[in-house]
């Protein structure tokens, strides 16, 4: 039997964020030889809200015995215990049941990539873009941008994003601004009436269905931000940037709050695709975890959560496939069910009800009015 080339691998996973590295961990007492690349050298920034959810704890948990062991030296994180969302005078007050902190994604994503850095089985590359991926018989190939070298793999999986190559090549699939959001980002100090426990939401008739978030950093540190539908940006000609600042001035408690705030940098911009449509995340010998399938939740904006699942339920399918010697479309079909099952059809409901809400105001405030009823929290959350 020839001996099997030092740059084939069983699975290559292209993109190192929460995805790729929950889908990494998962896979790392598998016995198969694993790549996983990025584009970035580690640690690096990624616009977000910085909000680690609750159900992304617990999956990670679920991956990883050892977990909660690491997480205890992670200093850098912020526990959250609720969650106030405001609109038209109006509050609904959420109480989270799982652990959920905030933590800047420059920290959080180098903690995660930091525990499968270079593991038994696992080959980490840093600083590697992919510029094209190939089809083979046999699976692909992925080619490097910075030097042309040249991978192969048995199955593929894209964690690298709604912009990056993956998406674009394996599903032929760009940007469809009315299932994206463009968002902007800006870390302060200085802003007042914050609680470390507490993230906030804001609502604004005149940009629903966008919002505007403020959740506090460890350190004093507040991460704000804003998302409006891009589909509404290049409508109504809004620059997101502006707009960043108009609802402040728009809102008496955020005006407040950020009356002696001082920023610490300059605003960064960020596309979100958003879970309110169902996109092919899969194919013969290829898998879409994360941003690149396009799974952040419509409603509460968290992306990290869908994509750390997407990740542990990419390397089940990973493992079954190897076992079975089935990489068939067909078969790589069971991943997008399980997904769908868990969050997929939980997100469509949600983004139908944030159109109608987003299109007769009087239901949002309708929604505030009895956000106290226990089964709205539920479907909010």
């Amino acid at each position: 039997m020839p001996a099997i080339p030092r740059n084939h691998y069983d699975i290559i996973i292209v993109g190192a964020g929460p995805a790729g590295c929950a889908c990494a961990m998962a896979l790392r007492n598998s016995g198969l030889r694993i790549a996983i690349i990025d584009k970035h050298h580690f640690p690096r920034d990624k616009v977000c809200g910085d909000a680690i959810p609750g159900p992304a704890i617990k999956i990670l948990h679920q991956i990883d015995p050892q977990f909660a062991e690491r997480l205890a030296t992670f200093c850098e994180k912020l526990p959250t215990k609720r969650a106030v969302c405001y609109y038209n005078n109006k509050m609904i007050n959420f109480s989270w049941s799982l652990e959920a902190y905030t933590a800047t994604r420059e920290c959080f994503d180098n903690f995660l990539f930091s525990g499968i850095r270079n593991q038994p089985g696992i080959h980490t590359m840093e600083g590697l873009a992919v510029n094209d991926i190939i089809s083979n018989p046999d699976g692909y190939t992925v080619i490097t941008k910075n030097d042309s070298r040249q991978y192969q793999c048995t199955l593929l999986i894209g964690a690298d994003g709604s912009n990056g190559v993956t998406a674009r090549k394996l599903a032929l699939r760009g940007i469809d601004r009315k299932h994206h959001v463009a968002g902007v980002r800006a870390y302060y100090s200085g802003v007042s009436g914050m609680e470390d426990t507490c993230t906030e939401i804001y609502f604004d008739r005149k940009y629903l269905p966008g919002y505007f978030w403020v959740f506090p950093i460890k350190g004093g540190i507040v991460n704000a931000g804003m998302g409006i539908l891009s589909d509404e940006v290049a409508r109504k000609k809004i620059n997101v940037k502006d707009a960043f600042h108009n609802f402040i001035e728009r809102s008496v408690i955020l005006k407040e709050k950020f009356r002696n705030a001082q920023p610490l940098g300059a605003i960064q911009g960020c596309g979100l695709p958003i879970g309110s449509r169902w996109v092919v995340m899969s194919g013969d010998h290829f898998l879409l975890t994360g941003d690149a399938a396009s799974l952040i939740d419509p409603m509460s904006g968290d992306g990290i959560g869908n994509a750390i699942l997407s990740g542990k339920l990419a390397a089940e399918q990973a493992i079954q496939c190897f076992m079975s010697g089935n990489f068939r479309a067909a078969f790589m079909k069971n991943y997008e069910h399980q997904l769908y099952k868990a969050v997929g059809a939980n997100m469509k409901r949600k983004a139908r009800a944030l159109k109608m809400l987003a299109g007769m105001p009087f239901f949002f405030d309708l929604a505030f009015a009895i956000g106290k009823n226990r089964i709205v929290k539920k479907f909010i959350k």
